[in-house]
């Protein structure tokens, strides 16, 4: 129910060479994008000006193929409609040795590692509403405690070879000092309120609060497996959302 904005769309389709054609032929991947005709007479319309960027294939990159579908996923979104995207996948290939790792049915689809799969890539709407944990880093913020934005790179780590989407993400950590001017509604705890009494009173100074992650998100992982097939997983607590002295 909120607006998207697309920065990138994929889909992964897998095509592999049976054999090694003897002659030389070029062999190509499209994908159209398909509506259904206004008179509910069960045609297919073909939008042939809406498609992805075609795909070569040969002996040196068959296996898994990446078209670009930015421009279709946006007009779709923007028409604002509730109908399904339905993409259609042609071969002009002129080798018969080619093989389509096509869906399915059923649960078949969702067992099926080698299914076709689209990757869109979205920039996300920075919410205004902040809340009173949720204190974010900025010059304005000193040295108490917040939450520093932090992104991660996977081609940084080198992990760009195996890692298909997404390219990195934003993990953050938490930074800062828990200072001693704390209201009895800024702990999160009973326990914490009177440890942090006790360590006032009796000046223990081994004992300061820290600046921790108290809440957490997941993230999502597009990557190859050891058998080459292509597997997403959901990551838990991967990424910092708030942070506090507990």
């Amino acid at each position: 129910m909120q607006e998207l904005r697309v920065r990138a769309a994929s889909l992964w389709l897998k095509a592999d060479l049976r054999k090694r054609p003897l002659t030389s032929c070029q062999q190509f991947l499209w994908a159209f994008r398909v509506k259904e005709t206004p008179n509910f007479s069960n045609k297919l319309q073909i939008e042939e000006e809406d498609f992805g960027t075609r795909q070569e294939i040969d002996s040196k990159n068959n296996g898994w193929q990446k078209l670009n579908l930015t421009d279709t996923v946006r007009s779709w979104l923007a028409e604002g409609e509730t109908d399904r995207l339905r993409i259609l996948i042609d071969c002009s290939c002129s080798c018969p040795s080619v093989h389509l790792h096509l869906s399915d049915a059923g649960a078949e689809r969702r067992a099926n590692p080698n299914r076709p799969f689209l990757v869109i890539y979205t920039d996300p709407n920075i919410s205004k509403r902040v809340r009173r944990r949720a204190l974010d880093c900025s010059p304005d913020s000193g040295n108490q405690c917040c939450k520093q934005r932090f992104y991660v790179s996977f081609k940084e780590l080198g992990w760009d070879d195996w890692v298909i989407a997404p390219q990195g993400y934003y993990a953050n950590y938490c930074r800062g000092d828990c200072g001693n001017h704390r209201t009895p509604d800024t702990y999160v705890t009973y326990h914490t309120h009177v440890i942090e009494e006790m360590r006032k009173a009796q000046h223990l100074s081994g004992m300061q609060p820290c600046c921790a992650p108290l809440k957490f998100s997941s993230m999502s992982l597009i990557y190859f497996g050891p058998e080459s097939n292509i597997i997403k997983r959901d990551l838990p607590k991967m990424v910092v959302d708030e942070c506090g002295c507990p």
